[in-house]
């Protein structure tokens, strides 16, 4: 018969948690009775509206491009829970810059905020899972195969993001940490509405995707320890983002 018991709640630090993708993901994890600890880099209205749906669960502004300021996420994190279980790198930019206007200032803040950041946090947060194992998630995108309606700095962004999480699969797995990534399409946020992708009604399903419907793929990844070094697509056939 199979065990249909809930799995035992997980401490989950997610980046970028202050609006969007990952302000869903706080939400639908604590709803499932994980802790959640939830990192913004500035406070707003849509903060403090996240933090006070997150019972049990905690807020910390940290600005994650900056080793220092990652540094004290992690030991903040660990001093309210005493354990980090997964961590999903979801923070990030994009902005809409087509080739001929991609200079090199707007190149490097790109792949500083979406791939230096992941690096800093992983690197920061993997030594604390290395007693009982954990999980590394990486948010990217079907830019990283299709170059995406955004820009070239951030489709680079989010190739190296899966480069990344592939190395730290492999070198985990002795471990028992695992890394793996997730690439939505075309998932309403306000980086999405900056993209040119025709009417609405003409996407499949006639919507854009929902953040709340990244959660069972995380969820996944989460449950499953004989899953690593993988990209799962969250999307409906169309890849632009």
């Amino acid at each position: 018969m199979q065990n249909t018991k809930n799995p035992s709640p997980k401490v989950i630090l997610i980046t970028g948690a202050g609006r969007g993708i990952g302000a869903a993901l706080a939400v639908a994890a604590a709803a499932e009775g994980h802790y959640v600890a939830a990192n913004y880099r500035s406070e707003s209205a849509e903060v403090d509206q996240l933090l006070s749906r997150l019972k049990d669960g905690i807020g910390i502004r940290a600005d994650v491009g900056i080793a220092e300021d990652v540094q004290r996420l992690i030991e903040e994190t660990l001093a309210h829970f005493g354990r980090i279980d997964c961590v999903i790198n979801n923070a990030g930019i994009g902005e809409v810059c087509p080739i001929d206007r991609l200079d090199l200032a707007l190149f490097q803040k790109t792949l500083h905020a979406n791939l230096t950041s992941a690096f800093l946090v992983s690197q920061a947060a993997w030594p604390h899972m290395t007693r009982d194992g954990g999980r590394l998630i990486f948010m990217s995108s079907t830019a990283a195969r299709t170059g995406g309606g955004l820009s070239a700095a951030y489709a680079a962004s989010k190739g190296g993001v899966e480069s990344l999480m592939h190395a730290y699969a492999t070198a985990l797995r002795p471990h028992r940490i695992t890394a793996n990534a997730i690439a939505p399409a075309l998932i309403e946020s306000r980086m999405a509405s900056a993209i040119d992708a025709g009417p609405t009604e003409n996407l499949p399903l006639g919507r854009m995707g929902r953040p709340e419907e990244l959660w069972p793929a995380t969820r996944m990844i989460m449950e499953t320890e004989y899953l690593t070094g993988q990209t799962i697509h969250v999307d409906a056939g169309r890849y632009m983002t």
